[in-house]
């Protein structure tokens, strides 16, 4: 029974026939391109596709795995094997000729590889015959087109739509960090192979490496321990040292290449199928051709200039299955700052008519979005940063990576560009602090908090915290202490007191107001702070206790009132205000009297006490 888009795409390929001879159908990886393939057989056979009754077919494909797959398919369909041939083109290529049949239809699995003279000799062998060719991915790492043997190309839903449908697994993409010792070692790669791909020998020199193989199970055992999962390794001796080393930590593990017997290849696929392996490392046999549900992580150890390479790697374990949430992607070498996501968008109608190339353009960097973990905290500066979890969606205040750089996004709008050299999570009410590299700011500081905000401490250095104090150094050198709550730089560690309720800042004889009153800046002599009942002299501001938000200036005294302007507001045309020893307003005055005394007179009498070392605290 084929799926609501299988049999959209068979209707859309009966409609292509009608105006091609050669028609190429692209479908993502895990979809059933060889379900559909069968039921192309099956139509074509009956005499429902093209009016070819009985018309014969052969089927095309490159490695053992995708002939028996096709067969087991086609047998599953109800078909013999009468007039159907399932052929290598290996094989064919050394007996083009030697055929029992005169096939109406052709089908090419996996059609991206029909470059060499070996396809074109079947369409040059059977010039009345029908063509179709199947793949996830139309592309050539040449920038050559396909139209030298495809007419048109049919191409499905994007991944994501897929995905969303529900017919593909989500995934969990953990990418090694842009600037991480190996992508930089990756990047220093120069030589290519004959297909324009990175030369095995070389990449030898960075992956294969005791460093870089723990550094391949140190991952392993952070995100996927316990998960049945696929290693992709640059060649047999690559896959042997993960394999044995991955055994030396207690996994079920094996490797194979395509030199392993048939039989010991097939007794080890059925262990990893049956249970009896979690981990089977390869060496690009398992990138096509290979329909595993089961699989619950990839892990990518082999860099790769080629995006086919790179979808149908991550594509192998993003079949669903009961019970399989989604798949995790390890991207241990950093094909997502080549090629993106999977799920990102392609161009596969460029790339098949060869106006875009499948071949990474190096350079380019995408920002990776950080994750947090729950209740743990992100991890900021290591080696693997986590850049998608299933249903995830981009909000609040988030980390991202560009450039090798660190930046800060709020609601998906970056307020810090990716100039950091690191960040460092902190606790609320602060959400983190970036560091600029030494050679463009000497190691400034921003801090951001939990509300999104850029604060700005005018800090250098190895920036620590303590509380709400931030220790660092000022652009001299010197030891420099910035109250994040008071916006205050201090030469020495301040402490911290409440006044009658009001939080203030203390250096030695001196107190600093902060938080709600922090609009008055000058420093306050602890011999001129009074108490009252309802309000509270501090140097020269009153603020009245049912109201701390406000400031008022106090003029002067005289006996038994107290004048304050600044703010009071009642009356424009009389600015001072008298506060009786009650505390009430009991007049105003268009001018101050002509003598007032700076400090309070009859203290007593007004119902103050003065703030000293013996009532501190209170």
């Amino acid at each position: 029974m084929l799926r609501d888009y299988q049999c959209e795409m068979f209707e859309r390929l009966q409609r292509a026939w009608g105006k091609y001879r050669s028609v190429m159908v692209q479908m993502p990886t895990g979809t059933g391109k060889t379900v559909l393939l069968a039921e192309v057989i099956r139509q074509f056979r009956s005499g429902n596709a093209l009016g070819a009754a009985g018309g014969e077919v052969l089927i095309v494909a490159h490695r053992r795995e995708l002939l028996q797959q096709i067969r087991d398919t086609i047998r599953a369909f109800g078909m013999d094997d009468v007039g159907i041939v399932v052929e290598s083109i290996q094989k064919l290529s050394r007996n083009v000729g030697g055929l029992d049949i005169e096939p109406s239809l052709i089908i090419v699995d996996e059609a991206h590889h029909a470059v060499a003279r070996t396809y074109r000799r079947l369409w040059d062998r059977w010039p009345g015959a029908r063509f179709l060719g199947m793949t996830a991915t139309p592309c050539r790492m040449n920038n050559t087109s396909f139209t030298d043997l495809f007419d048109t190309l049919l191409q499905s839903y994007p991944i994501q739509e897929f995905m969303d449908r529900g017919w593909l697994s989500d995934f969990e993409y953990v990418s090694v960090s842009p600037n991480n010792w190996i992508t930089e070692r990756i990047a220093g790669l120069k030589k290519r192979g004959a297909d324009g791909d990175y030369q095995t020998k070389e990449m030898a020199t960075v992956m294969d490496t005791p460093e870089s193989i723990e550094h391949l199970y140190l991952t392993y055992e952070q995100y996927a321990r316990g998960k049945k999962g696929i290693v992709y390794a640059i060649s047999r001796e690559h896959a042997r040292h993960i394999s044995e080393y991955y055994v030396s930590k207690g996994v079920r593990c094996c490797w194979i290449e395509a030199r392993t017997p048939g039989n010991v290849r097939q007794q080890l696929v059925d262990d990893y199928l049956q249970g009896r392996l979690d981990v089977i490392v390869n060496v690009d046999i398992f990138s096509e051709g290979f329909d595993c549900p089961e699989v619950e992580f990839i892990q990518l150890a082999r860099p790769t200039l080629s995006l086919c390479k790179y979808l149908q790697q991550v594509g192998r374990g993003m079949r669903t299955r009961l019970m399989k949430e989604y798949v995790i992607i390890l991207d241990q070498v950093g094909m997502y700052q080549t090629f993106g996501l999977p799920t990102e968008e392609r161009d596969w109608e460029g790339m098949f008519c060869g106006r875009v190339t499948g071949k990474a353009v190096l350079g380019e960097e995408r920002p990776i979005i950080i994750r947090d973990e729950g209740s743990e905290r992100v991890l900021v500066n290591l080696d693997m940063i986590r850049i998608k979890r299933h249903g995830e969606k981009s909000s609040g205040i988030e980390i991202f990576i560009k450039g090798g750089k660190y930046g800060i996004l709020n609601e998906g709008r970056v307020i810090c560009a990716p100039e950091f050299e690191k960040v460092t999570r902190l606790e609320a009410p602060y959400f983190a602090l970036g560091t600029y590299p030494f050679y463009v700011f000497r190691n400034r500081v921003e801090i951001i908090d939990a509300d999104g905000h850029v604060m700005k401490p005018g800090l250098y250095g190895n920036v620590h915290r303590e509380q709400d104090i931030f220790i660092g150094q000022d652009i001299t050198g010197r030891t420099d202490y910035w109250d994040a709550k008071g916006g205050r730089h201090y030469r020495v560690k301040p402490t911290f007191d409440r006044i009658a309720g009001i939080e203030v800042a203390r250096v030695g004889e001196q107190v600093y107001m902060r938080k709600d009153s922090r609009q008055w800046d000058e420093p306050i002599d602890l011999n001129s702070i009074y108490l009252h009942d309802v309000f509270l002299i501090m140097g020269k501001m009153l603020i009245f206790r049912s109201d701390r938000s406000k400031v008022y200036e106090v003029c002067g005294y005289e006996n038994g009132g107290i004048y304050i302007k600044s703010g009071w507001g009642y009356d424009k045309d009389y600015p001072y205000a008298c506060i009786h020893r009650s505390g009430d307003i009991f007049s105003y005055e268009k001018k101050l009297p002509p003598k007032l005394s700076p400090r309070p007179v009859n203290i007593d009498k007004m119902g103050m006490k003065r703030y000293l070392n013996e009532s501190r605290n209170c």
